[in-house]
C-alpha cells in the first residue's frame, strides 16, 4: 500500500490546493524529526488487519520547523497521513471539516455516499497500549453526525497508522 501525500488533492478533490500543500509540508517536517525520508516503510492497521506500506512526500528544507509549533506539526502530519490512508485503504473522500462541537475532525463519504465521521490524532512517538486510539474512538462515538464512525492515530516515530471503526 503506497500513500503519496503529494496526491492528496487528487484523492480529495474538495480539499483546496493550499490546504493540501500545507498538510504535506507539515507531515514532511514531522517525519523528518525522526530521520525519515520519502519512501519510508509505514506500518498500517485497518480495523486490526495489519499491512505494510510506503509513505511518500516532498522533503521540507532544513530549518523549516523553526517557524511552526511542534504539537501543531504533529497533529497536521497525522491528518495528512490519515487522509491518504482512508482514500487508499477504503476509497473514502473528504466531504467537509467537522467543527469542534461535532466531535470529530472530518466528514468523509464512501463510493455509495455513506457518511463516515473520522477523528484523527497524532503522537510524535508511540501510542503505548493504543491508549490514544481508544480515547479517540470514544470521542468519535459521541459524534452527532449520522453514519459510521472511525478513529485514526498516526505515530511519527515508527511510523505507523491505525484506523479503527468505533
Amino acid at each position: 500500500m503506497d500513500l503519496h501525500l503529494t496526491r492528496r488533492q487528487e484523492m480529495h478533490p474538495i480539499l483546496r490546493l493550499t490546504t493540501a500543500l500545507e498538510y504535506e509540508y507539515r507531515a514532511a517536517i514531522g517525519l523528518a524529526r525522526h530521520g525519515h525520508t520519502s519512501g519510508v516503510r509505514l506500518g498500517v492497521s485497518l480495523d486490526g488487519q495489519r499491512r505494510q506500506g510506503r509513505l511518500h512526500w516532498r522533503e521540507a528544507p532544513p530549518g523549516a520547523d523553526l517557524q511552526l509549533d511542534f504539537h501543531r506539526v504533529t497533529e497536521d502530519a497525522a491528518e495528512a497521513v490519515a487522509m491518504a490512508l482512508v482514500h487508499v485503504g477504503r476509497g473514502w473522500t473528504i466531504l467537509r471539516k467537522l467543527q469542534r462541537r461535532e466531535r470529530g475532525d472530518w466528514l468523509l463519504v464512501d463510493s455509495d455516499q455513506n457518511r463516515i465521521a473520522m477523528e484523527v490524532s497524532g503522537v510524535d512517538g508511540i501510542d503505548t497500549g493504543q491508549r490514544l486510539l481508544k480515547q479517540k474512538m470514544q470521542q468519535v462515538r459521541q459524534s452527532r453526525t449520522r453514519g459510521s464512525k472511525v478513529a485514526c492515530v498516526v505515530e511519527l516515530a515508527p511510523p505507523r497508522a491505525r484506523l479503527q471503526t468505533a
